[in-house]
């Protein structure tokens, strides 16, 4: 029995038809991420009830916008392929604590989901602020993503903090409430410097992580347009 080998052109033809499809992904990945990004800051915390039912729901927001990550800086690349598997540990380690609920687990949950968003963060700053390309519309997307993602992130590191320090980490607002979707506005009002002072930090290491997000949330505009600009007088 003799089996065709497939031709040269035929194997050349399914090779563009996948680059085109990746250049495709590539090209709407950034619009994906940033309306899951959107939704998760703006839409679910409104919708959301409180109780387990409501962290069940932020959590099903983490989870889209860490796939939604994964999915957007999918290249052949090994930090891409770290990343992803971060990815994907974070999202099975937030769901397996509604089935073994453990401090450890919790924490665990908590610091895999951080060190993963700091990874695509990394990833997605490297693709907006790299030497090649112009001004496109997935490099300004890009960009929005990378500011929204920062106030995620931050949002998780003062999780972080709050477990490693139990109820002396912060003083005021609803403290008691689990996730790190509900620091999502103390992050960005610090982020934006709006500052209301409803919360405040009062270890050493949330004040560190409040100023320093302060400072980034001044810094970015400026960094970001100035690199545009430059970007588009080559």
């Amino acid at each position: 029995m003799v089996v065709e080998q497939p031709s040269l052109s035929t194997t050349s033809l399914r090779r563009s038809r996948f680059l085109h499809r990746a250049e495709l992904l590539r090209a709407w990945s950034m619009s994906v991420l940033l309306v899951v990004i959107i939704g998760g800051i703006f839409v679910v915390p409104v919708i959301v009830p409180r109780g387990n039912l409501g962290e069940i729901i932020n959590d099903v927001a983490l989870t889209l916008i860490l796939l939604s990550g994964a999915v957007a800086i999918a290249e052949p690349k090994v930090l891409h392929f770290v990343t992803i598997a971060l990815c994907i540990v974070a999202v099975v380690l937030r769901w397996l604590e509604w089935l073994v609920p453990s401090s450890l687990s919790m924490s665990l949950r908590e610091g895999s989901g951080l060190l993963a968003l700091i990874l695509v963060l990394s990833i997605v700053a490297t693709r907006v602020f790299a030497s090649a390309g112009t001004v496109s519309a997935d490099r300004i997307m890009g960009a929005v993503v990378l500011y929204l993602l920062l106030g995620i992130a931050w949002a998780a590191a003062y999780e972080v903090v709050a477990l490693l320090h139990t109820a002396n980490a912060f003083a005021g607002g609803d403290l008691h409430a689990k996730g790190p979707a509900r620091w999502l506005y103390f992050s960005f009002v610090t982020l934006t410097t709006v500052g209301y002072g409803d919360i405040t930090p009062v270890a050493p290491a949330a004040r560190s992580l409040a100023v320093l997000e302060a400072l980034l949330g001044q810094l970015y505009p400026a960094i970001i347009l100035a690199r545009l600009v430059s970007l588009h007088a080559k």
